[in-house]
Order: C-alpha cells, then sequence, then structure tokens
C-alpha cells in the first residue's frame, strides 16, 4: 500500500509539473472572441462517465470528477456554461461528437484519425501507463511478458487498440470500463490490466482492491486534450488561452480535491536519518576511490588517446570502402534491372511458343512441351520474385492505400489460380469466405500475398486434396487463413521459412520447384500494410494454416482510446 501511494504522489507531482501552466495570466479577449462567446453561451460536452477520477457520471447521474471541475474553470474565465451530454459510454460519447451531438470532447488523445473529424487543444495533462496485476504475480518489464496471458481492457479505449494490433497473442477480455477490468483481475479472471497510473490509483483505493499492484510502469505517456468540432476553431484558440490562465493555486486545489496523498503517513523519520547516514558513509567511501582512480585513470586516457587515433584512421579507410560498395550496389541493381528486361523478352517468346506447340502433341511429346513450359514460367516467376524482392529491400516499391475489399481479392486470386489447381484435381472451399469490412491497403500487393500462399498450398498438399480459405472479423482485424492438407510445418521452422531462400523439410507433392522467396515477400508487403503474417497448425491437425490480419477501417476510426 506504501508503494502504491508514493506512486500516486509522483503522478500527482507530474500533473502538477507538466499539465497546466502554474502563473496566472490575464485573459483579454479580442471583440471577435467576444462576440463569438456571447453567440455560444452553452458548449455541449461529452465525455468518458467510467473513468475516475477524470470523469464519472455519480449516482445522481451528474458529471463529477477532475474534467467537470477543470471546465467550471474555464467556464468562469471565458463566461460561458459547459452542458455536459449523459452517455452510457465512452464510444457512445465519441459517436455523439462524430454526428454533431456535442461540441467538445474532453480527456481525448490526439490521433492521425481523430485529427481528420476535430480540431485538438494543447494538452492539458499526461500520465504515464502502467500495468496492474494480482499481488502474488511478478512485475511485468513491458507488454512482451503479456504474450500469452489473459488481459482485460475497455473498449474503444488507444491502450486496449494498440495491444490487439502490436501484439495479437495476447488473450484479450474486452470489458466496459477500467473498474471492470481490474475487477477481472483481483477475481483472478484475467491476468493483468493496462491503464494509466491515477486511475489505477484511484480505482483501487476507493472499490477496495487490496490484492491489486502496478506490476510494471510502460514508457507511453498519454497527453490528454480537448477535441473540438471542426466549425469551431474560435472555441480551441479560447480554451487554450484559458487553460494557460489558470493560477497555481487553482491547479493544486483541483488536484488535491482528487488525487490527495496522505503523505504524512509515508514519511518515517528514524528511516530517513539512517538512510542519510548511510549515504553519507558511502559517498565519503566514493570520494576517496575517486581520488585514488584518478591516476590510473589519467594513464588510461593517454592509452585511449592512442586507440582513438587508430580508430580514426580505420574509420577513414571504412568510408573509402564503403563508398565503393555503394558504388557496386548500384551498379547490381542496374544489372538486374536490365538482366530482367533481356530475360523478360526471349521467355515470353519461349512461353507462348510452347503454350501453342504443346495443343498440337500428344503423348510423350506433350509432356515434354508441358516440361519446356513449367520451365519457362518456373524462370519467369523466379526473375518477378528477385526483383519484388530487391524493390521492397530498396524501398522502391511504392503502394497506394485505398478502400479494399478483401472478400472480393479473396475470390479474385482463387479464380487466378484456378487453373494451378485443377492441374493437380484440387477442390477450393471459399464456405467461409464472408463479407468482413473493407481494409485500407494496397489491393494488388494485397491479392499478390493472397496468390503467393494459395499457389504455396497448392504446392504441398496432394492431388485431389482440399485447400480452405476463410476470411473473418478477428478483434479490430480481418484474417485471412489458408488450410492446406500436406504435410504441415514443425514448430521449429515456422519463423524460418519467412526468411529469404529459406525451405522447410516438407516438399511439394507434385514435383513443382520453389524459389524460397514467395514467403519472404508475403511478409515484407503485409508488414508494409500494418498488417502481420504467419504460420501455424491447422485446425484439423493434418497440414499447415498461413494467416494474414489487416486493420479494417472501422478499427482506424474508432481507435480514439482514451
Amino acid at each position: 500500500m506504501k508503494a502504491l501511494l508514493l506512486r500516486t504522489l509522483v503522478v500527482a507531482l507530474l500533473f502538477a509539473a507538466t499539465g497546466l501552466r502554474a502563473d496566472a495570466q490575464e485573459l483579454a479577449l479580442t471583440a471577435e472572441e467576444k462576440a463569438w462567446l456571447a453567440r455560444h453561451r452553452e458548449i455541449r460536452v461529452g465525455y468518458d462517465p467510467n473513468w475516475p477520477p477524470f470523469s464519472v457520471t455519480d449516482a445522481s447521474g451528474r458529471f463529477v470528477g477532475m474534467d467537470a471541475d477543470l471546465l467550471a474553470l474555464l467556464g468562469q474565465r471565458l463566461g460561458v456554461r459547459f452542458v455536459p451530454a449523459p452517455a452510457a459510454s465512452w464510444p457512445e460519447a465519441y459517436r455523439a461528437a462524430q454526428r454533431g451531438a456535442v461540441d467538445l470532447l474532453v480527456g481525448t488523445a490526439r490521433t492521425p484519425e481523430r485529427e481528420r473529424e476535430f480540431h485538438f487543444t494543447e494538452p492539458y495533462v499526461s500520465f504515464p501507463v502502467g500495468i496492474v496485476t494480482r499481488s502474488s504475480e511478478d512485475f511485468y518489464w513491458s507488454t512482451l511478458d503479456l504474450e500469452g496471458r489473459t488481459v482485460a481492457s475497455p473498449r474503444g479505449y488507444v491502450t486496449t487498440a494498440a495491444l490487439v494490433r502490436d501484439f495479437p497473442r495476447v488473450k484479450l477480455r474486452l470489458t466496459d470500463s477500467v473498474a471492470d477490468s481490474l475487477e477481472l483481475v483481483t477475481d483472478g479472471r484475467a491476468d493483468a490490466a493496462i491503464t494509466n497510473l491515477v486511475n489505477a490509483s484511484y480505482i483501487i483505493k476507493t472499490r477496495g482492491f487490496s490484492n491489486l499492484k502496478i506490476s510494471g510502469v510502460l514508457p507511453d505517456t498519454f497527453e490528454l486534450r480537448y477535441a473540438v468540432r471542426q466549425d469551431w476553431p474560435e472555441l480551441v484558440r479560447l480554451l487554450d488561452r484559458a487553460i494557460a490562465s489558470l493560477s497555481r493555486a487553482e491547479v493544486q486545489s483541483l488536484h488535491h480535491r482528487w488525487v490527495r496523498v496522505d503523505y504524512a503517513k509515508v514519511i518515517r523519520w528514524d528511516l530517513v536519518w539512517k538512510t542519510a547516514a548511510i549515504v553519507l558513509a558511502v559517498l565519503g567511501a566514493v570520494i576517496g576511490f575517486l581520488v585514488w582512480h584518478y591516476r590510473a585513470v589519467r594513464i588510461e586516457l593517454a592509452k585511449r588517446k592512442l586507440v582513438q587515433q587508430a580508430l580514426e584512421a580505420a574509420n577513414t579507410r571504412l568510408n573509402v570502402a564503403n563508398g565503393e560498395l555503394i558504388t557496386q550496389h548500384e551498379e547490381i541493381s542496374e544489372l538486374m534491372r536490365v538482366a530482367a528486361h533481356d530475360l523478360r523478352s526471349p521467355l515470353t517468346a519461349i512461353t507462348l511458343g510452347a503454350d501453342v506447340f504443346r495443343e498440337t502433341l500428344a503423348g510423350a511429346a506433350r509432356a515434354q512441351a508441358e516440361s519446356m513450359l513449367g520451365a519457362a514460367r518456373q524462370m519467369m516467376q523466379l526473375i518477378d520474385d528477385l526483383l519484388e524482392v530487391h524493390a521492397l529491400e530498396q524501398g522502391e516499391r511504392r503502394f497506394e492505400f485505398v478502400e479494399t475489399d478483401v472478400a472480393a481479392l479473396v475470390r479474385e486470386s482463387v479464380a487466378a489460380l484456378e487453373p494451378l489447381a485443377q492441374r493437380k484435381s484440387m477442390v477450393l472451399d471459399l464456405a467461409d469466405v464472408g463479407a468482413p469490412p473493407f481494409v485500407k491497403a494496397d489491393a494488388r500487393a494485397l491479392r499478390q500475398a493472397f496468390e503467393n500462399l494459395l499457389s504455396n498450398a497448392f504446392k504441398f498438399s496432394p492431388p485431389g486434396g482440399i485447400v480452405r480459405v476463410r476470411a473473418f472479423v478477428w478483434n479490430e482485424f480481418v484474417r485471412v487463413e489458408v488450410i492446406d492438407q500436406g504435410p504441415g510445418v514443425p514448430p521449429n521452422e515456422r519463423e524460418r521459412i519467412f526468411t529469404k531462400y529459406a525451405r522447410g523439410t516438407a516438399r511439394p507433392t507434385g514435383g513443382e520447384k520453389s524459389t524460397g522467396l514467395g514467403l519472404a515477400i508475403v511478409r515484407e508487403t503485409i508488414s508494409v500494410l500494418n498488417g502481420r503474417t504467419w504460420c501455424q497448425e491447422a485446425p484439423t491437425g493434418r497440414g499447415a494454416c498461413f494467416v494474414i490480419v489487416v486493420p479494417f477501417l472501422q478499427a482506424e476510426e474508432s481507435r480514439v482510446a482514451i
């Protein structure tokens, strides 16, 4: 409990230091600003009803909390009345602002998606984010420690969206509020919850969650701002000036009411004096050691100066060599482009000629023509893969992000590869391809990724087998799965096969060849599209399941967390 109180004190001090201006300033308004305020005496306010101590709807249905008190001070400065618009949840309050039912949102973090819909003030407060667990748990140093564990987090919060996007292996349990998330942790139904330290310490204290602790503090810091409707830029400037005009006494009074710490009970002066004595003794020992060490340091510095001179000479030689390597790399890039161009023309002629020649033959001669055609196509694919990998590595591939129908792309990819499936008498099962939301992606790149995974499934599935494709909503992503009936991929190979020129122990069932570049291209492409791809065991236990997840548009637009 003492550690929790100390953390709360630190956060309270952080509020006072980094949030609002300390020195009072005169709020002088222009004639235009006074006229604007006279026309807008009442300003509708949206807020999160379950986010203490910042904003809460109490038992009487009133808007209370730090944000309510701050708005009262700002209303006095500006001569306006901020009228709260009750909502059942933060997502509901945000949707009300989107459709114009409220004029201003409190406690809002600025994101690129939100800036398309609102104007934002300067931050009026900032705070760190922590991981809350039961007291019996070990400490967590980052969200990487949460992988494979159950984490409770509220719907619509930015911490929730970031957790889903960056750590898909975390088992997420969505709740309606931070208090509900902490209740799941204290009851053992979840392993951890992620929220800001002020919010966590306030709820733990008021709800009596005595078996909880803050197990780690993340490097993320969220700045809270006011989000104002697009057609009221005047209000943004007025709010910024009103916040800057608040005095130190007003700021401290607001903080003390909601983030009060009885730190007198925490300080034990006997421990302070003992600690001071130990510190002085250690300091004396350190000073003595430094004096003794001084001479050794001077000798060491002289040696290091000689080493530095040698390193500078070596660095000069390395810079010359690096320039030569850059020139060689440019020459290699040009050579690849020229070779690709010069090889494509004869290979295209060979492919067309073999295709026409094949139709006039039968028996062994036809089989030989088929073999020639397959070899030519394989060479064309190798050239395409090499150029694609080179373009991705050099940043030369240009992506155009537009609204894209994933289900339509999946069906187009299947139709394009239907002849390849027919050669092995394979069945394509699209029964689980629904109508997931659109994504914002490069349609050509996404289709190429789908076709690579489908082609890979055809290679490793037996003739007459079934390749199953699924597309559905998964958290705030569109998830596409390609499931084959091949020998599968051992766990120790599931990451390695996504590297360049890597091949697993499994072999194609029809003698097909592999460049070892297809899966590397898929991973690099999906990463650029803000998604992820991986391999896992097929649901039936037979074969492999390759997964692609890409955030859908609704997720991007609703990433409005606090």
